[in-house]
């Protein structure tokens, strides 16, 4: 995505637009109302101009069809219900935040909500607010079927059966069900309110660990692999050093630590899914996206080698090895 000309511009505002508007439908609960078939617009329990001057959006989107009166879903809309892959009005509180940016690049993050409170997070979770955390880690579940299950198919790889696994900050425990419905014996660590969670939700299936891992001076073990599944980008460059350096500590000879998340490359400038995903971080961690390179550095001067990187679409492994 490349500013070259106004059209390049215009064609941003459009898309923010755009994902305004579906946002605002499926808040109001207007696309479910039509899957189970058109309706007249009169029925949509909206403002009539309103509907009128946003269904050209969500026709030009090939979300609706219409015949004048009525309103249906089309295939593809009904398919990103399904899948729970509609954006939703989560989508407007990022808008109302990135209006924001002006004072965020002039004061630092994490953006302020309107009465001037910091609304950063740990891990995307309040201890002040638990069901806003289990909404969010249920989220998280939901969108981390194919993460877990190809970061599994990757990391699983030369792992002895029965292998002593750590999910270290695990959340939601999806990374880690993986490998123990392998066979593998797995330890979620995570803080005392998403391990209830995750206990809820996983049951027997795990072992559990709380604590902060932040502060913890050991993680337990000795494991053969350590996993941290989307932690770094939440912390700072000095806190990341500390936790792979801890997380080596907790691996047998031989064991390798895994770190998964969104990596800039060595120029930092790819791939989009990081170059973006780093303005979230500034709006609401300590973090951001942190170079290949840099990984790699946390992994060296934990003393760890044999260095190699796997590369997906949206994401990267990194992983070494304790000698």
């Amino acid at each position: 995505m490349k500013l070259e000309t106004d059209l390049d511009a215009t064609q941003w505002v459009w898309a923010a637009k755009a994902l305004a508007v579906v946002s605002a439908w499926h808040g109001l609960g207007l696309f479910e109302r039509l899957r189970s078939g058109p309706v007249p617009r009169s029925e949509l329990a909206a403002d009539e101009r309103a509907v009128a001057v946003t269904v050209p959006v969500l026709l030009h989107l090939g979300l609706v069809a219409t015949d004048g009166d009525r309103i249906g879903l089309t295939p593809t809309a009904e398919r990103l219900l399904a899948q729970g892959a509609m954006p939703t009005e989560r989508s407007l509180d990022m808008l109302r935040d990135l209006g924001r940016t002006l004072e965020v690049l002039r004061d630092g993050g994490p953006v302020k909500d309107d009465e001037g409170r910091g609304k950063g997070t740990r891990g995307g979770t309040r201890t002040d607010d638990p069901a806003q955390t289990e909404r969010f880690m249920d989220w998280l579940y939901r969108v981390s079927e194919d993460p877990a299950r190809s970061t599994y198919a990757w990391l699983s790889r030369g792992l002895a059966p029965r292998s002593a696994v750590l999910d270290l900050g695990g959340g939601h425990g999806r990374y880690a069900r993986a490998f123990a419905d392998a066979g593998h014996t797995v330890t979620l660590f995570d803080q005392p309110q998403v391990v209830r969670l995750a206990r809820k939700r996983h049951g027997d299936a795990l072992r559990y660990v709380e604590g902060d891992f932040h502060e913890a001076d050991t993680f337990g073990g000795p494991y053969d692999l350590v996993m941290l599944c989307n932690i770094i980008h939440g912390e700072t460059a000095a806190a990341n050093a500390s936790i792979v350096a801890r997380a080596a500590r907790s691996v047998r000879p031989g064991g390798h630590v895994a770190v998964r998340d969104m990596f800039l490359d060595e120029h930092g400038q790819n791939p989009p899914s990081s170059v973006f995903f780093g303005v979230s971080m500034l709006f609401y961690t300590e973090g951001r996206s942190y170079a290949v390179p840099q990984v790699q550095e946390w992994l060296r001067q934990a003393g760890l080698v044999d260095f190699r990187m796997t590369v997906f679409d949206t994401h990267q492994i990194a992983v070494a090895r304790k000698p």
